[in-house]
């Protein structure tokens, strides 16, 4: 037991109750767990390129989508209890799985890539079945999401610079990407080619994207946001520009609403049918605004800086305690499609790293470099530990349309999912 939990990098303890069915390891454990068994004679792990683990990621993989289907049958036969069943790798694996999702547990999975030239951005299809990511010099990658490999080629052309952001359109026909030379390119989807020339942004990076809820306007934000009409994607005809002095990104409603953040703590609600100011600024933070997000149904607006503020959409009223168990700045946030999570993913802050005195009680809990937040909005308390698993920032992140997925993009070229917990009722 304790040669295998050195060789799998956990402690003795953990593999013992994992190994008598006390508790569930993450992904993480579990893969590591295969990889022991698997070289068992060689007195290591076995490698990640070890032909053997592409088939237990599609067991998984099956199992997912078995449950997702919920097609599962829970009923097990009445068992003679002093029978005892091998503990085989394969029933090991099925025991974990099941049920981890049955208790509603976050899993962390082993990572979909780590050999990326740094991931700046993820967005999930409105399907679920592709994951586009925006990572290294002028690239945007595809994923099958299930199989948890690339689908297809690069989409490369148009950019010259590092793709920093990427988006679906929300009936999934168009893929939109922006980079640092201000470019922003348009992707059919179905067809994986550009489908008109690069459209700039009026100055700065192309850092940020998002579509109007009716697929008929992209909006791209440099220093100011530039919107287009794209009701023929072939041929966009600038309709607009708005705000300044942006800090956060862009958080678009289903009402058909727009939230930015600034630079001077202000957070501001636009009308996407008129291109104006709907309202005055949402004052709530004493420095900059780093990240905006409205719930699935528009009626609530998460803003965040060092802390993660609600506020009511159609009274403009702040509501509730502000977040403040993060530490650093917020880099994003978001609420699941159900509305029953919100993440903030969190990054150091330059301005005011943490006391010498403080960095222990910090590393109790988790890195705040790499690590993402999450809350059940029915109570705003923690559904989970903080994720954590990147050596670098965590710079994209998203869920899936089922909210039960969640993928994670940082500086240390990692794609990571995770299956998020289930609220309680």
């Amino acid at each position: 037991m304790k040669q295998i939990a050195e060789r799998a990098g956990a402690s003795a303890s953990a593999v013992s109750s994992v190994l008598s069915a006390k508790t569930h390891p993450s992904q993480d454990l579990y893969m590591a767990l295969v990889r022991v068994l698997l070289a068992y004679d060689t007195g290591a792990q076995a490698s990640l390129s070890h032909p053997e683990l592409p088939r237990w990621r599609e067991r998984w993989s099956g199992v997912q989508e078995l449950k997702e289907q919920r097609k599962i049958d829970r009923r097990s036969p009445r068992r003679d209890p002093n029978h005892v069943e091998p503990a085989t790798a394969h029933g090991l694996a099925e025991q974990v799985v099941l049920t981890a999702m049955r208790r509603g547990e976050r899993i962390q999975m082993f990572p979909m890539s780590q050999d990326l030239d740094g991931v700046w951005d993820v967005a999930f299809s409105p399907d679920g079945r592709l994951l586009a990511t925006a990572h290294g010099l002028r690239t945007v990658q595809l994923w099958d999401t299930v199989a948890q490999r690339r689908a297809g080629k690069a989409l490369v052309g148009g950019h010259i610079g590092r793709v920093i952001t990427a988006r679906f359109s929300p009936n999934g026909r168009l893929l939109a990407s922006g980079s640092e030379d201000g470019r922003i390119m348009l992707w059919d989807v179905s067809t994986r080619r550009a489908l008109c020339q690069p459209l700039v942004v009026s100055s700065g990076e192309a850092w940020t994207i998002a579509f109007s809820p009716d697929n008929r306007l992209l909006l791209g934000a440099g220093r100011t946001v530039r919107v287009w009409d794209i009701t023929d994607p072939e041929q966009p005809e600038v309709v607009g520009k708005m705000g300044a002095s942006l800090r956060a990104g862009l958080a678009v409603s289903s009402a058909g609403f727009l939230a930015t953040g600034h630079t001077d703590g202000a957070a501001q609600v636009w009308n996407l049918k008129t291109l104006e100011k709907d309202g005055a600024p949402l004052r709530g933070h004493a420095a900059e605004v780093t990240a905006v997000a409205f719930s699935p149904d528009g009626r609530l607006l998460a803003t965040a800086s060092r802390a993660v503020q609600m506020w009511d959409v159609n009274t403009r009223s702040m509501f509730g305690e502000p977040l403040t168990d993060t530490y650093g700045l917020i880099q994003q946030v978001a609420f699941s499609p159900d509305a029953r999570l919100l993440t903030a993913v969190v990054r150091p802050d330059p301005r005011n790293p943490p006391a010498a005195d403080d960095e222990d009680d910090a590393d109790e809990t988790f890195d705040a470099a790499h690590a993402t937040h999450v809350w059940e909005t029915s109570t705003w308390t923690a559904a989970c530990e903080p994720l954590t698993g990147h050596t670098d920032t965590i710079w994209g992140a998203a869920f899936s349309s089922d909210s039960r997925l969640y993928a994670t993009g940082s500086g240390d070229g990692q794609l990571r999912l995770w299956i998020l917990p289930t609220p309680r009722a």
